[in-house]
């Protein structure tokens, strides 16, 4: 979370809530894929099936992927994408889906280069 959050956005809650969701998932682990080398953890990736709402399609899910930050840059989460990738394609779903965060300028890149593209653009106003 190494971005600027929306000012409704309280960093701290949102740490302990990805940090809730990391745990919850590996207590529930049925496709999370752990990147290390050296028995060093240098990131994950957890992926989904999900319905997609238009169309009532099964799509493949990142629910969630990290890379610590001394992985970053070194390829990790190339290969982290590709495993989803391949996951996907196993499972003879023909679309892979993510969300990120639109401040995250840096995934936002990375996933475009991958050749993701936007679709949904969800908009917020707080109004306090």
């Amino acid at each position: 979370m190494e971005f600027e959050l929306l000012p409704h956005r309280d960093s701290e809650q949102m740490y302990e809530k990805q940090m809730e969701l990391a745990e919850s998932s590996v207590k529930n682990a049925s496709n999370i894929y752990v990147a290390e080398q050296e028995q060093q953890f240098l990131g994950y990736i957890e992926l989904a099936e999900q319905r997609d709402f238009f169309t009532n399609e099964s799509v493949a899910y990142i629910s969630a992927i990290a890379v610590t930050p001394e992985a970053q840059g070194s390829g990790v989460g190339k290969q982290l994408m590709k495993k989803a990738e391949q996951w996907c394609i196993e499972r003879g779903l023909s679309q892979l889906v993510l969300d990120v965060f639109k401040a995250n300028e840096g995934a936002v890149q990375f996933y475009k280069r991958l050749g993701f593209e936007e679709e949904v653009v969800k908009m917020v106003k707080s109004l306090k």
